[in-house]
């Protein structure tokens, strides 16, 4: 094995961000990954529950990359479940990396733990508004608090990623929405919001291993986009004409009492502070909006 090459486990590698990453860097670091679900990955362990992976598990990694959670599911109304998995579980892999004498422990996490925050900044207070929310932020704490000089703890708290063929998500729920060639009511949408194309997010996460670095970090795509302009960006891949009608303020404001969190998604403001976002750790995000939607299309394409 080359010096340089770290030695990564991943937890849960059946994860859509985990297989990005394993497909980046599998020849350049030495990875292996746990996994509830095989994904034919030749370094990969699966078992039923990463709660009970033995220390000896941990031993011989530089790193530990944390990308297992329950993520947010409205039907699911149960704070136990998302505190067992995304808050406690997290940190009892974090003690057993610590006491197998792993250096750095990378918890992905989540800007859903600013709750409905519109701006971004290091003064932002943490408020979240859903069980997953508040499960990665006392996760995110308590980790935070468990680093010293030999064990550095990193949280990264992206937003939406998208890219790297069938993300799932909002904007696959988007492309096939654009797919319908119905009218949609986005074209008074002028907000601003921040994603970030997996690529970047995983090339984000590997630096974050790469420097052993410590702390909160928060990577975005170089700039927001509104609504509309993602609109836009998907019905040029799509090769279809999208009529984007204006919403009426009345329309809108219904939209915001009855469906607050649906509001918040397509027609408002999420955006973290520029120097927050890209200078933390030195990282210029290489890929775009439109690489990312390219990919996207041209897999919901093959698998129509």
């Amino acid at each position: 094995m080359d010096q340089g090459m770290k030695k990564i486990l991943i937890i849960g590698g059946d994860s859509f961000i985990a297989g990005q990453f394993i497909k980046k860097y599998v020849s350049t670091d030495s990875i292996t990954c746990y996994s509830r679900r095989p994904t034919g990955y030749e370094k990969e362990i699966v078992v039923k529950a990463f709660r009970d992976m033995p220390v000896e598990a941990f031993s011989g990694f530089d790193a530990v990359i944390n990308f297992a959670a329950i993520v947010h599911r409205p039907e699911v109304k149960d704070q136990e479940l998302y505190d067992d998995v995304n808050y406690r579980m997290a940190c009892l892999l974090a003690q057993k990396a610590k006491q197998a004498g792993v250096r750095q422990f990378v918890q992905m996490s989540t800007i859903a733990v600013f709750g409905c925050a519109s701006r971004i900044s290091e003064t932002t207070p943490e408020r979240p508004q859903t069980y997953y929310g508040s499960s990665k932020l006392k996760a995110d704490k308590e980790l935070v608090a468990m680093s010293d000089r030999e064990f550095k703890t990193a949280i990264i708290r992206p937003p939406m990623a998208y890219g790297g063929g069938m993300a799932p998500g909002n904007m696959l729920r988007l492309i096939r929405l654009v797919n319908k060639h119905i009218p949609l009511p986005f074209g008074s949408a002028r907000n601003s919001r921040d994603f970030i194309n997996v690529k970047n997010l995983v090339e984000f996460i590997h630096l974050a291993v790469e420097k052993e670095v410590e702390g909160v970090f928060y990577p975005t795509d170089k700039v927001p986009y509104s609504t509309r302009n993602v609109i836009e960006e998907i019905s040029r891949q799509l090769g279809v004409h999208t009529i984007n009608l204006p919403s009426p303020s009345i329309f809108l404001k219904l939209v915001e009492k009855v469906r607050p969190d649906l509001y918040q998604k397509l027609w408002g403001d999420v955006v973290i502070d520029r120097q927050l976002a890209l200078s933390a750790i030195g990282y210029e995000p290489r890929y775009t909006l439109e690489d990312g939607i390219r990919e996207m299309v041209e897999s919901f394409k093959r698998q129509k």
